[in-house]
């Protein structure tokens, strides 16, 4: 399949780094242990425009011109897009938010929290909140189902939750993962993806696999694998079309897969050898945008056997 890596750019001081595509794919978003977050015109943008959004900045999302962040002051902030301006605090926790994310529609947002807590926020109204309680060590991750019934998460004790939003409750736990005391400890961050689309699946990386549970069976029904992945997986994403599933690894390793059939469809490796720790498609699927724990943004572009997929579907 004829694709390009493009040599990485600097982007953030040493640490974790995140990544996403604006809503058209004019812009490529960053934050990192700088506390900034930047806004990249291209991979080749010598002067990204950046917010300063705290110390450090542990993740960001972007939707319908609202960018969220979580900070080092345990705050989740949101801000415009894509001129910066602070509006508000969505929520706090006693700790900080490690991890957050917006539904399909963009009317709210989870985040989960070194305080164990998961927490979702109406974005037009945020006293409206919900808080899922359960998990007993930090908060990994956290995904939306796309129809907005469910959201899943992955935490520092070893599982994977699915919860009912409205109700409040878990509706299944899997003890999938190593447990650790600390984010930062984990052997996989286990960034979590719900297909887009109907969700027909949960993708959860495990080791050095990914396991897809089908939604409202629960039922394990399939395991994507690839023999060049021998360190763990710490992000999965969709593309657009729902279609392929990519995942970035420790050691680097980029790895795409069609989910139909499960062949493993595009492999690249980072250029230094550094983990992986943010995944982001761009909305046409003919661009995948990287992070590395170094603050580093890489690209890989022209997957036009993905863009004609996304097309056609």
């Amino acid at each position: 399949m004829p694709c390009e890596r493009k040599p990485m750019r600097y982007g953030h001081s040493e640490g974790h780094t995140e990544v996403c595509f604006d809503d058209t794919g004019r812009f490529i978003v960053t934050c990192g242990n700088d506390g900034d977050v930047r806004i990249w015109e291209s991979l080749d943008d010598d002067d990204p425009k950046f917010i300063t959004v705290g110390e450090k900045a542990y993740s960001l999302a972007l939707k319908n011109g609202k960018l969220v962040t979580a900070s080092s002051n345990n705050t989740v902030q949101i801000h415009t897009f894509p001129d910066g301006d602070p509006d508000g605090i969505l929520t706090r926790f006693t700790t900080n938010a490690t991890h957050v994310t917006f539904n399909s529609i963009g009317s709210r947002v989870a985040a989960g929290s070194s305080d164990f807590m998961v927490k979702v926020v109406e974005v037009s109204d945020s006293s409206q909140q919900k808080t899922l309680r359960g998990h007993e060590a930090p908060v990994l991750s956290v995904t939306f189902d796309p129809k907005d019934d469910f959201l899943a998460s992955a935490s520092c004790d070893g599982s994977v939750v699915v919860w009912n939003i409205e109700e409040q409750t878990q509706v299944i736990s899997w003890p999938l993962l190593q447990k650790s005391n600390d984010v930062t400890n984990a052997k996989s961050l286990c960034r979590l993806a719900w297909q887009p689309g109907m969700g027909k699946f949960l993708a959860v990386p495990v080791e050095t696999k990914v396991h897809l549970y089908e939604r409202g069976s629960w039922d394990h029904v399939s395991t994507l694998s690839d023999d060049l992945l021998t360190q763990p997986i710490n992000v999965v994403s969709w593309s657009p079309c729902g279609r392929f599933l990519a995942a970035g690894s420790v050691g680097g390793l980029l790895t795409v897969w069609d989910v139909n059939s499960k062949l493993c469809v595009e492999r690249q490796k980072h250029e230094k050898g550094f983990t992986v720790c943010s995944l982001a498609w761009h909305p046409s699927g003919s661009q995948i945008a990287y992070t590395d724990t170094e603050g580093c943004l890489g690209l890989v572009h022209r997957l036009i056997s993905y863009r004609i997929a996304f097309i056609t579907s």
